[in-house]
């Protein structure tokens, strides 16, 4: 930009009027806008899902790297091992869930449902002394008449087939899209290093300013290692409140351990609601089994979501969000309404970013312009009186020598 350009005085007006014209015109068409990111991600979905994988490997991949392997020399043979175990120990964790938590899960949806005359009988009695009269009348038309239950779910199965069908293809689509994404994701790590290069040169040859490159490289490196620790973190931290959950429930002999420690732990992840969706999701599970189970279980949850925000998240996630719950509070809401779970899951990090980089980059360069201003009005200043007092100088110095003339007149004249 030419700076004789940014010196005129109706610079400034004219670059906010520009900005807001901008500004208007995205939310006026946020949906098209919307409409057609969403089909680039449509398009791109298995390299997006590569990116998401190898970014999720990566810190493990780097770990071996640097703790584990580091008696190799060759760094090409580092990173092929560190890259070979990291997806092992992914793809085995995977296999474990699985293995281990699906027949738990099953088991419980299972007895869940043999227990339904049960659990309903519950509930009806729990609706009837509230006087939720809509609500029962709405149970009593399921299980009243010739039909069972089960009748009528093939029956709602026949008449939305066509839907269930999309939906069935759609989540295979998910699934193959993921799948591929694993394969991009290999070829992301083995070749990361070259891929940071290319950008840095790319980067480097757009701005044509080495100091400004290296200091945008720096503040991508910071967002980087933010997003990175919030989600390694938040998945360390869902692990340990499930483990606990599931410890406590099979130590007081609950019934749903598997089921329950799976919502705990899921719920977990998603910011300021995400706790407390799970306390009450687990407490009806358990509430239709054995009342006191589901207060047990509300106590102890309640103490470790307190013990879990005082001591184990500060101590996980350190300094590096330092973002208040206001903001935190509003990222979750706009990011729900912007993009769903999604939106909510990101809204944490990206608001941590925004933070970053509004005290790290936008506050310090406000501040090196302002002195920069003091310094040029300080130097104009310390010009002029210079400059006033070089005048004063040359005027004393003419009076002077006309003076001195005047007396060389008159001596000569005598």
């Amino acid at each position: 930009m030419n700076k004789k350009l940014k010196r005129k005085p109706w610079y400034p007006m004219a670059m906010a009027i520009c900005i807001g014209i901008l500004f208007f015109f995205l939310i006026s068409n946020i949906g098209t806008i919307w409409d057609i990111i969403c089909s680039i991600a449509y398009y791109l979905y298995p390299v997006i899902a590569g990116v998401i994988i190898a970014y999720l490997i990566n810190p493990l991949m780097k770990l071996f790297e640097e703790k584990v392997l580091f008696v190799f020399k060759g760094k090409g043979v580092k990173r092929a091992i560190a890259l070979v175990l990291s997806l092992t120990i992914v793809l085995v964790l995977i296999g474990l869930v699985f293995v281990i938590l699906v027949p738990q899960l099953y088991d419980s949806i299972l007895k869940i449902y043999q227990n339904r005359d049960d659990y309903l009988g519950v509930i009806y009695g729990f609706l009837k002394k509230l006087g939720a009269t809509s609500i029962l009348t709405y149970i009593e038309g399921l299980f009243s008449g010739s039909e069972s239950l089960f009748d009528k779910l093939i029956a709602y199965i026949g008449d939305n087939g066509a839907s269930i069908k999309e939906g069935v293809m759609t989540l295979g689509g998910h699934l193959g899209a993921w799948g591929i994404g694993l394969i991009f994701s290999v070829y992301f790590l083995a070749a990361k290093d070259r891929i940071k290069e290319v950008s840095k040169n790319l980067l480097k040859g757009i701005q044509k300013n080495e100091e400004l490159t290296n200091t945008t490289l720096k503040h991508l490196t910071r967002m980087d290692f933010i997003i990175s620790r919030y989600v390694a973190m938040s998945i360390v931290d869902s692990i340990i409140l499930g483990v606990a959950n599931a410890i406590f429930m099979f130590v007081i002999g609950m019934e749903y351990t598997g089921l329950v420690s799976v919502v705990i732990g899921v719920t977990n992840l998603i910011p300021t609601f995400g706790p407390i969706i799970g306390i009450i999701v687990g407490g009806i599970i358990l509430v239709l089994s054995n009342p006191w189970h589901a207060l047990y279980f509300v106590i102890f949850m309640t103490v470790a979501m307190m013990v879990d925000g005082y001591l184990i998240r500060p101590k996980l996630f350190g300094k590096t969000l330092g973002v208040s719950g206001i903001w935190i509070l509003i990222a979750v809401i706009v990011g729900g309404r912007i993009l769903g779970v999604l939106g909510i899951l990101l809204s944490i990090p990206v608001v941590a970013i925004i933070d970053y980089l509004i005290k790290e980059v936008y506050i310090p360069s406000r501040k090196a312009k302002e002195q920069e201003r003091i310094e040029k009005e300080k130097k104009a200043k310390e010009k002029k009186e210079k400059d006033k007092k070089k005048k004063q100088e040359e005027s004393k110095l003419q009076e002077e020598t006309e003076e001195k003339s005047e007396d060389s007149k008159e001596k000569a004249e005598e």
